[in-house]
């Protein structure tokens, strides 16, 4: 059965073995169209009982009885029916519901992997793209600062941000930040 490769055998051993043949799609199908039938020829039973009931106790008029007395008393058994007729109705359209459900949810678990897949091989590119985002992010930051000079300044232990006074000829150490904003350099 192609549309359960997928399901653990433990589970499928606890099924009872006259529902096993009803995972697969094509016996499905079959078992769900005779349900339908039945539930349509019990709709048409039920509808033709109503009918029935509703002819004869509708007509059952009492001596002293109101104009709409008899089809009240007849209304008590003819809601029973109705459900019936609802029932059946709907009972067939849960079959149909059935079998397009489970066609939706096979061709949905066959199309996981693929899925999966695509999506694994597209974060892959993300991160690859991102990858090489930074390392040319990194390239700049070590190519501007080892392109920066050297100076005497750095070296006289000031600390970043404060003037080296009269003896540097007022120039201010730079920080990291300059490295962002080279227009003043």
């Amino acid at each position: 059965m192609p549309e359960i490769e997928h399901l653990n055998t433990e589970v499928l051993n606890r099924v009872p073995a006259e529902f096993r043949p009803l995972l697969n799609l094509d016996h499905l199908t079959t078992w769900t169209l005779d349900r339908q039938r039945e539930h349509n020829v019990d709709h048409g039973d039920y509808e033709a009982a109503r009918a029935m009931f509703q002819t004869v106790l509708r007509s059952q008029v009492v001596e002293g009885d109101g104009k709409w007395s008899a089809r009240r008393r007849a209304r008590k058994v003819e809601k029973h029916l109705n459900r019936l007729v609802k029932a059946s109705r709907d009972a067939a359209q849960a079959s149909e519901g059935l079998r397009t459900a489970y066609a939706d949810h096979v061709r949905t678990v066959a199309a996981l992997p693929g899925q999966r897949a695509a999506k694994a091989k597209a974060k892959a590119d993300r991160r690859g793209q991102m990858n090489t985002f930074a390392t040319k992010s990194l390239n700049k930051t070590v190519g501007a600062m080892t392109a920066r000079p050297e100076s005497d300044d750095e070296a006289s232990g000031e600390t970043a941000g404060q003037s080296a006074g009269k003896g540097s000829g007022g120039r201010t150490v730079r920080g990291v930040n300059d490295l962002f904003d080279r227009k003043g350099a």
